[in-house]
């Protein structure tokens, strides 16, 4: 018989509510069988993944309430942990986590899932195996190639439920894995204990986000669910937010492309036919189907582009933001004439564009509005190189075309944009784009993905676990 499954959900790399205590202390109230948060996304663009930087290991610290009840309860718990979920992302919040377990004197055995793919395994993929094809039309990918694979600094997968589902039946603490799906991580308890994919796919869209799904919507705070065979119930565990029909079904079209269809590896939760309906303490969500499909997994590659450098004017001449446009290309165009930076122009090894703030900053192109409608703008130089020194370069001889260039109307012979930060050009980083954004089949959903368990806090000698990589 298919058994009740209660989740607390939230989310582990925004720092939770003030009183988050409080949430939790409700949420045990009315029973929790697993404790889930996503740590992971690519909303911040390829940067992350393909530089290694991890922006914050701050996510042990978000987690440390949620732990902390989880031990105390014998709760088991699933986090996705690292932003880009590379292995060495993943490693960096690990180091946290010692740092975490250590503080506390808690000794938890956890299953680690690390979802990066190796790129001998998936250039044997893509010589051997059936196409490996890109995620969405339009996306301006083809076909994954062997050239693909090899000009990729790292290579992520988003995990689906079985790694974590393997890992729980272990009987592990919790589970911590790198990039992974969001509503997998809340579908793995679920689906273990039998509930059908739909309705554990179903919860798990409503639940990923946390409080985002909640009214009002606030990613600091917990979500709680009990999940059965045929639907589930959402409340809000804060007395500060509540969980309402409009909420949750608003949530369901959070990141999808079609209304009520989303691919999922194995199959496309269907959400065409569910119902929604207000209960005493929330809402009462049923309906979902599930739709077969041959397995897969998304991967995102991201391969450097190059360097980036930026300089920041700000302009408030009334005749100058009248033509604030037209100034701005005009200064684009004199770096691509100039001698200095034709060649690199011409081989695609040299980028500029301005953006205004103001004006087009947003929508670039697409901007209806074409002139700036108030007093003042922020004119940003954004230059993309091959070098670090041509990109300063390039930035700096733009921002003098701007600084200083002729314009018509002009009364002045200086003075008409300023510059508001030192020095003018600012080297920001590398450059990355998503060269891989494909879906590569799995004839096991285990097959690519290092499992290991191990107890925290580890020994300072990475090689010294407490039990070995399976």
């Amino acid at each position: 018989m298919t058994e009740q499954v209660r989740i607390l959900g939230f989310v582990n790399h925004i720092a939770p509510a003030a009183d988050i205590e409080d949430e939790i202390a409700q949420a045990l109230d009315w029973g929790v069988d697993v404790i889930v948060a996503q740590g992971t996304g690519s909303d911040w663009g390829p940067y992350w993944l393909g530089s290694g930087d991890q922006v914050s290991a701050n996510q042990a610290a978000n987690v440390e309430p949620y732990v902390r009840a989880a031990l105390e309860h014998g709760i088991p718990f699933v986090f996705s942990f690292g932003i880009a979920g590379g292995d060495v992302h993943l490693e960096t919040c690990l180091r946290a986590f010692d740092e975490l377990c250590a503080r506390n004197g808690w000794q938890p055995r956890l299953g680690v899932v690390r979802s990066e793919i190796g790129k001998d395994y998936l250039a044997a993929a893509v010589a051997d195996g059936p196409p490996v094809v890109p995620a969405s039309d339009g996306a301006g990918h083809t076909d994954l190639t062997l050239a693909d694979v090899a000009d990729a600094e790292r290579i992520v997968a988003l995990i689906g439920p079985e790694p974590v589902m393997d890992l729980l039946a272990r009987g592990v603490d919790g589970v911590v894995t790198g990039r992974a799906l969001d509503i997998g991580l809340f579908m793995a308890l679920p689906m273990l204990r039998g509930i059908p994919t739909a309705v554990a796919a179903h919860a798990g869209k409503l639940l990923e986000c946390g409080g985002l799904g909640l009214s009002p919507g606030d990613s600091g705070r917990a979500i709680w669910a009990a999940v059965d065979a045929t639907g589930f119930e959402v409340r809000s565990p804060s007395a500060h937010a509540r969980a309402s029909v409009r909420s949750l079904v608003s949530h369901t079209f959070y990141e999808r492309a079609h209304p009520t269809l989303e691919e999922n590896p194995g199959g496309t939760l269907d959400l065409g036919e569910a119902t929604y309906s207000e209960t005493e303490l929330g809402v009462r969500c049923e309906g979902a189907v599930w739709h077969e499909a041959p397995y897969t997994v998304l991967m995102e590659g991201a391969r450097r582009e190059g360097y980036r450098a930026v300089s920041l004017l700000g302009v408030r001449e009334p005749a100058l933001l009248a033509q604030a446009r037209t100034w701005a290309d005009a200064a684009e165009a004199q770096v691509a004439a100039a001698p200095r930076f034709a060649d690199a122009f011409a081989e695609g090894r040299l980028k500029v564009a301005t953006r205004i703030f103001g004006l087009d900053a947003v929508l670039g192109s697409l901007e209806p509005n074409t002139t700036v409608t108030g007093h003042e703008a922020g004119v940003l130089v954004d230059v993309v190189a091959d070098t670090e020194e041509l990109a300063k370069e390039a930035a700096y001889y733009a921002f003098i075309r701007l600084f200083i260039g002729p314009y018509p109307g002009r009364k002045t012979t200086a003075g008409n944009a300023a510059a508001p930060i030192m020095p003018v050009v600012v080297p920001v980083s590398e450059v990355f784009t998503f060269s891989i954004y494909h879906l590569l089949p799995l004839a096991d959903p285990l097959e690519p993905f290092a499992l290991s368990v191990e107890t925290f806090p580890r020994a300072a000698d990475r090689e010294e676990r407490a039990d070995a990589l399976v």
